[in-house]
Order: structure tokens, then sequence, then C-alpha cells
């Protein structure tokens, strides 16, 4: 005859056998879930998380955006021995940090890490390359990536270009019936008369062009779209 305390001991190491079990398990499956999550090149994760953000376009250290992002850089390394890219040539900011060009090895150290892949935008990695080698999405930028249109561009003549004038066009039809134009510009009951392309109209494009903006359903983007772009 079993005894009821030996039968309740065996059960009790059953059950915690089965834990323990379950426990190892259910690590193994944690374990085998993050080695099994994907990775992306921190170029594509910032393409698909980030659309308010562009890369910077790298070459140029007097570009503005690169000025900004290698100022942000050394603010926050200042009380850094050495920086957390060992950039190349770095030397430490003790006094006011002002605005200078990005020098080379700062735009390759942003180069060089858009390749390599993270698992998520949590990444600390990630972060950095987000925060110093990108730049607000701006509407040009859509234009640049629609492959039916191309943003005009003042040029010479813009006055008796085609392109410019056709679309010029459309927006005096569209403000016809208006006492003042949607886009305000000065002197609308003189301007619409004309035929040739005003100077107003191709600033007002060329400002709308450079708003930021990520969104194709945004009037900004809509509008250049529209009156400032021809097609391919």
């Amino acid at each position: 005859m079993s005894s009821p305390l030996l039968t309740k001991v065996a059960l009790g190491t059953l059950g915690a056998g089965t834990v323990a079990t379950g426990a190892v398990y259910l690590g193994k499956d944690l374990i085998s879930s993050n080695r099994s999550k994907a990775k992306t090149s921190i170029e594509a994760l910032i393409e698909r998380s980030n659309p308010e953000k562009r890369l910077i376009s790298f070459g140029v250290g007097s570009n503005p955006s690169w000025q900004l992002a290698w100022k942000a850089y050394r603010e926050d390394n200042r009380d850094n021995e050495r920086d957390i890219w060992n950039v190349e040539g770095w030397t430490q900011d003790k006094g006011s940090i002002g605005t200078v060009d990005a020098p080379k090895a700062f735009m390759d150290a942003c180069e060089s890490k858009l390749s390599q892949e993270v698992l998520d935008t949590t990444d600390s990695l990630y972060s950095q390359v987000v925060k110093y080698c990108t730049r607000v999405t701006l509407v040009s930028d859509l234009i640049n990536e629609n492959e039916e249109k191309s943003l005009l561009h003042r040029g010479d003549n813009f006055a008796n270009n085609e392109d410019w004038k056709k679309v010029w066009a459309a927006y005096k039809d569209a403000n016809k019936d208006l006492a003042q134009d949607e886009w305000n510009l000065s002197t609308w009951s003189t301007l619409k008369e004309q035929e040739n392309v005003p100077d107003a109209f191709v600033t007002k494009c060329e400002q709308k062009s450079k708003a930021e903006e990520y969104k194709l359903d945004q009037p900004t983007y809509l509008d250049v779209l529209k009156y400032c772009t021809k097609s391919e």
C-alpha cells in the first residue's frame, strides 16, 4: 500500500519537473524568436519607418543640413574624451560650438553605417543615424520621387518657357473667378491678365517646393505637383 505522503511528493516532483521543462521550452522559444527576427539595413529602415526624414546628400560639408548635423554631433559629444563614432580627427570642443562645415570623416561615418543591420528602430545606432545623418523631408523630395513629374526650375527665360506657361495658364484658370487667388499673389488683378509667367508665381513655386512635408495628400504638395511641375 503506497503512502499518501509519498504520492504527494511524487506528484510535487512531477509538477516541478513539468514547470521546469515548460520554462526551458519557453526560454528556447524566446531565444528562437529573437534569432528568427530578420534584421534590416538602417537605410531601408529609415525609408520604411521615418518617412518624415531623408538622408542628407553626401559629399558637400557646406550643405546647411550637414552643418547642423555636425554641430549636433559635437554638442552631444562635448563631454566625451572620445566621440561615440570615433570620427577621424575628432577633437573635444571645450567652449561654444558654432556652425561650421562638416568634415569628410563625419560624412563618411554616416555613409558607412547605412548598410549596417539592426532589429528595429529602438536600436541605439539607428537613433544616432537618424539624428546625425538625416534632414526633414521636403515637398521637392516627394516630387523628385514621383516618376511621372519633375519640378520646374526658374531658368533664364521662365517667363516665356512653354512648360511654365502651361502651369501658369492652369493656375489662372483655377483662380479666374476669385477676387484674390489662393496663393495670394500681389497685384493679382493685373497678373491674371498676363500670358507670360510672372516672377511672383515662380517665386511662390520655389518657396512651396522647399516646404517641409512627407505626406502625399497634403495641400502644399498637391499644389506644387499641379502648378510647378512638368510631365516626364
